[in-house]
């Protein structure tokens, strides 16, 4: 389509077209009041089932158990279950200690099939709650969280609400506090979306979903790697709204390493394609607003970065004018926005060291470049879906 483009500059008009499109909804975007997401009636306590799956984590699983026992939420209405997932370290001898300490504490141990999806699909018949809570293994949860989050269920329309991320390690290294920036970025960017009724994404750790809508939705997809990105469209289709939550925040813990960042992150790549490809052409019926939405994130998250080399080559070697140029300035404007406002709100960094945190941020970002291409590229040519891999956790001495 690129080259096609510079072939007949006569077309060029499409881009310059459909940037027009873009920058008012990014305008609007951008400009919009957040939602206030207020709780209704604190005395609403329904049954909640906690899940974590938990594949070799004997690192941070005891920290994690520890934060959930001292919820402040009535005992009797908590169900949490701890999903063994075929793990070979000390996580199974961890969880018999945790369970003499915790009495109510419920394992599943299982051969690990299917991924994070196949471990909460294992369990989710057994549970009792109203609302499914899933937590990474590495989690962390402040003791407030589900007294100030689970009354907005009081609102029929709310099917699912994902809570702002925090990166645990963030003072480690360049990649740690970067990966925190780029969460800051992403609940700026989430809460404005839903303030124009666009879309809003669950993040795998700390979402709560409604158990009719589980139900509704066949549970989780175990045949995808990023099996919150996929319930979130099932969500949308099966006629629910998401909720973002600013505060309280979860906590996980990042990774440290370029490599462990990249296979992380090409996992996200491939799953954010695939549900795109799954669910096509039913999320052209969720209506014109979350279908502009939609379409705006799509092609500045996967289609641009694709769509550089070919407009590089024909740029360099043919002195033609980069007809991507005006959708890389939107991408760039929305990302530094994005950026200084997320890192601002919810770190509270200011003056000169907020301009510094956007330059740091907007050159990691960088990387997705080269992700989004070696991703696009192996779904042309491999057969298969690439299997679920999970991060690898280190806990406090990482």
């Amino acid at each position: 389509m690129v080259s096609l483009l510079h072939w007949r500059s006569d077309l060029q008009w499409l881009i310059v077209g459909l940037t027009a499109l873009l920058s008012v909804q990014t305008v609007r975007m951008l400009m919009a009041k957040p939602i206030s997401v207020a709780s209704e009636d604190i005395a609403y306590l329904p049954t909640v089932s906690i899940l974590v799956p938990a594949k070799n984590e004997s690192a941070v699983l005891a920290d994690l158990v520890h934060s959930l026992f001292q919820l402040n939420y009535p005992s009797d209405r908590l169900d949490i279950w701890i999903i063994d997932d075929g793990s070979t370290d000390a996580t199974p001898q961890i969880l018999s200690k945790l369970q003499t300490q915790f009495p109510t504490l419920q394992v599943h141990r299982r051969a690990s099939k299917g991924g994070k999806a196949g471990a909460l699909n294992a369990v989710f018949a057994s549970t009792q709650g109203e609302i499914v809570l899933i937590c990474d293994a590495d989690a962390l949860v402040p003791a407030n969280f589900l007294g100030e989050i689970v009354p907005l269920f009081q609102d029929r329309a709310i099917g699912a609400v994902q809570v702002r991320k925090s990166i645990s390690n963030a003072d480690t290294n360049f990649l740690t506090r970067c990966q925190q920036m780029e969460m800051s970025c992403d609940c700026f960017l989430q809460i404005h979306r839903i303030a124009v009724a666009g879309m809003s994404e669950l993040r795998g750790n700390g979402m709560l979903v409604r158990r009719e809508l589980l139900e509704k939705c066949n549970g989780w997809n175990e045949d995808t790697g990023t099996e919150d990105l996929d319930l979130t469209f099932k969500l949308y289709l099966a006629g629910a709204e998401l909720a973002f939550v600013t505060n309280p925040a979860i906590q996980e813990e990042g990774v440290t390493t370029w490599r462990n960042l990249w296979r992380q992150h090409c996992r996200w790549a491939e799953g954010g394609y695939q549900r795109y490809l799954d669910y096509f052409p039913q999320i052209l019926t969720l209506g014109w607003a979350k279908e502009i939405d939609l379409l705006l994130f799509y092609l500045l998250q996967f289609l641009l970065p694709i769509g550089l080399i070919p407009d590089l080559i024909w740029t360099i070697f043919y002195s033609h004018y980069p007809i991507l140029l005006p959708l890389q300035t939107l991408l760039s404007i929305i990302l530094t926005v994005g950026f200084m406002a997320g890192v601002y709100q919810f770190q509270g960094i200011r003056g000169w060291s907020l301009l510094w945190a956007t330059i740091q941020g907007s050159l990691y970002m960088i990387h997705w470049i080269p992700v989004m291409i070696v991703t696009t590229l192996s779904l042309c040519v491999k057969r298969e879906r690439s299997p679920w891999i999970k991060t690898e956790h280190y806990g406090r001495t990482g």
